[in-house]
């Protein structure tokens, strides 16, 4: 009796769907922000220097997990049924310690550094991350700026607005975001190469 009332159920179920005409929605797609550098060993400190990464900010057109487009200049929009898998700003920070870690500048490299005194922070604010669509194709546009703060001192060390565009191999979200990944990417190697010599310089005066 239970078996029957239920297939009558889905059957009327199945019924509803056809009489209406209206196709299931696809699925959500879900991506994220992981960069493109191959695993490597971390490198032996360069210094004694312990930075905090402070959680990034990011400007109101892209503080939510929400994929956006740009077809005409001044206009935002943002895909239907594909988004980030997190607010981009907070797949940064992990990235940031990753590639900062990996990079051999610091003896340690803190997201949450509760109880942790350290020497240096790095604010971020990420200002666009945006697939720009044209007639010839689309590209994927990454404006970062970074502050590397000197905390014993209260000064700023480096200030700077790294900005790359990347080219997409096609006109749809996927190829925008694989291209995202590697835009980022050249944002973290010329993030690393941009510190360098400050933070040498900062070791050795201390």
């Amino acid at each position: 009796m239970i078996r029957s009332i239920c297939w009558l159920l889905a059957i009327a179920a199945l019924s509803g769907c056809a009489l209406s005409g209206r196709p299931a929605a696809p699925p959500m797609s879900t991506f994220v922000l992981e960069g493109t550098a191959q695993p490597t060993a971390v490198a032996s400190p360069a210094t004694n220097l312990v930075l905090k990464v402070s959680m990034p900010t990011a400007a109101p057109a892209y503080s939510s997990s929400r994929m956006a487009y740009v077809e005409q200049p001044y206009r935002i929009d943002y895909f239907a049924r594909n988004e980030w898998a997190d607010a981009p700003a907070r797949m940064l920070r992990t990235l940031l310690t990753q590639q900062l870690t990996n990079s051999g500048l610091f003896a340690f490299v803190v997201a949450d550094a509760a109880g942790v005194d350290e020497n240096v922070r790095l604010d971020s604010e990420l200002i666009e991350l945006v697939q720009a669509f044209s007639d010839s194709g689309s590209e994927m546009k990454v404006t970062i700026r970074f502050d590397l703060v000197d905390v014993a001192h209260r000064s700023i060390l480096v200030s700077r607005t790294i900005a790359v565009t990347e080219p997409a191999s096609a006109r749809e979200p996927y190829a925008g975001v694989v291209a995202a990944n590697r835009a980022v990417q050249r944002v973290l190697d010329q993030l690393v190469t941009l510190l360098h010599d400050p933070v040498m310089a900062l070791a050795q005066r201390d």
